[in-house]
């Protein structure tokens, strides 16, 4: 049977943790804040274990520090007592803290913590030069993606197919309602060169 309870520990900070619960005791889904009651405060955790075994199984153990950096770290082992809350108690505690953490950058020990610097490869233009952006190979499981802000103006100075550049990551998205998608690392360039001039590879002068 699945049960719904709320704890809160002021000797922690006033951390007040919300837990979704199967048969087992084991935790399904954890909403947890940070700090006085209110409906501002930050969100520690919004992770789920379905979500953290799919995207362990797609993507591999790089995709799970991915997941915990952005969604935090459930709880391991069983979990019990604490003031039995209701189902849609624990449904408004879990989209208050997932719109938190959506809305966060990623933790900054994670992997891809927020202004970390990669070296890519432009992998394709989908909408062509000039509109949406472009995908970038990192050479990890997840692709970057460039959006159009972050590229210059005009279509002609965009980098083609093939071209290595450096980009600083600005944060990590999920899809994670089905039908699930792959996590999506959003990057954008730390030097654009002038209009006309050609793309700076990261490892020459």
């Amino acid at each position: 049977m699945t049960s719904w309870f709320r704890r809160t520990d002021a000797g922690r900070g006033d951390r007040d943790d919300w837990f979704e619960t199967g048969d087992d005791a084991i935790v399904v889904r954890q909403a947890s804040f940070r700090g006085p009651e209110g409906s501002g405060r930050p969100a520690a955790v919004a992770a789920s274990r379905s979500e953290l075994a799919w995207t362990r199984e797609k993507f591999e153990v790089f995709g799970a520090r991915l997941y915990e950096a952005k969604y935090g770290r459930l709880v391991n082992g069983l979990v019990s007592g604490g003031e039995p809350v209701s189902e849609e108690e624990f449904e408004a505690a879990w989209q208050r803290a997932r719109h938190s953490r959506n809305t966060t950058a990623p933790e900054p020990g994670g992997p891809l913590a927020r202004g970390t610097r990669l070296t890519g490869t432009v992998s394709v233009l989908p909408w062509g030069p000039g509109r949406v952006g472009l995908f970038v190979d990192l050479g990890l499981p997840v692709v970057g993606f460039v959006d159009l802000v972050h590229l210059p103006p005009a279509p002609g100075d965009w980098p083609g197919v093939g071209t290595v550049a450096e980009f600083e990551v600005t944060t990590v998205r999920f899809h994670l309602e089905p039908p699930r998608g792959a996590p999506q690392i959003r990057l954008r360039p730390t030097a654009t060169p002038p209009s006309g001039g050609p793309w700076r590879h990261p490892a020459r002068p």
